[in-house]
């Protein structure tokens, strides 16, 4: 694996803090890690901090398999906010995984990203 992450759990949800390069197989296993993590912790909510990533602007095809992988894996059971460079935004693995059912979503901040998870529905 081109990247490191590590996986914290909070009160509400879990904090995954992802390292080193951008790997597009490696993204493609996170979702799996994810669905596992939160089966074994029985908590259902997840940020995912990407801001510690080199190589943060995927192509367009990373961006399509890795929203697909994420509604397969994590569908609408988990719920998801990815802090992601501002920079290297533009929504499309979201609205890939969001079309398929899953709850995601991509913000540039830490804050933000937090509020929505822990919103109430």
């Amino acid at each position: 694996m081109k990247s490191e992450y590590v996986i914290e759990k909070k009160e509400n949800y879990l904090y995954i803090t992802v390292s080193g390069e951008y790997d597009k197989d490696d993204f493609l296993q996170y979702p799996k890690l994810v669905s596992e993590a939160c089966e074994k912790e029985k908590i259902y909510k997840v940020l995912f901090n990407g801001m510690n990533l080199n190589g943060t602007n995927a192509p367009t095809m990373d961006r399509y398999f890795i929203g697909e992988s994420i509604a397969l894996l994590l569908g609408p059971q988990i719920k998801i906010a990815a802090v992601w460079p501002g920079n290297h935004i533009n929504k499309f693995a979201e609205t890939v995984a969001v079309n398929r059912g899953a709850q995601i979503l991509v913000v540039g901040d830490v804050e933000s990203a937090k509020d929505w998870l822990l919103k109430e529905d």
